[in-house]
């Protein structure tokens, strides 16, 4: 059984076969590594941005950070609730 194997995987068609998986192997980790680097990048980026809230073109950050939910809604005009009919 070993020897059949041995002697398959040195056959012209085997090696060519080992060629392609090395390859696929090769170009797959490649693929992986870029695709775990990429999204490492963009955490790191998004991590350093900060969200600008506008009204009327003009930046609101620092009071809107600080602010909960209600006095948000009264930064930006007002909330609309839905009635409670």
């Amino acid at each position: 059984m070993i020897a059949a194997l041995a002697k398959a995987a040195l056959s012209p068609a085997g090696k060519a076969l080992g060629a392609l998986l090395l390859a696929g192997s090769l170009l797959g980790g490649v693929y992986a590594k870029g695709r775990v680097d990429g999204r490492a990048s963009l955490a790191a980026q998004l991590a350093g941005d900060r969200i600008t809230i506008l009204k009327d073109g003009k930046a609101i950050d620092n009071e809107a950070l600080a602010a909960d939910d209600p006095a948000l809604c009264a930064l930006l005009g007002g909330c609309l609730q839905p009635d409670a009919d």
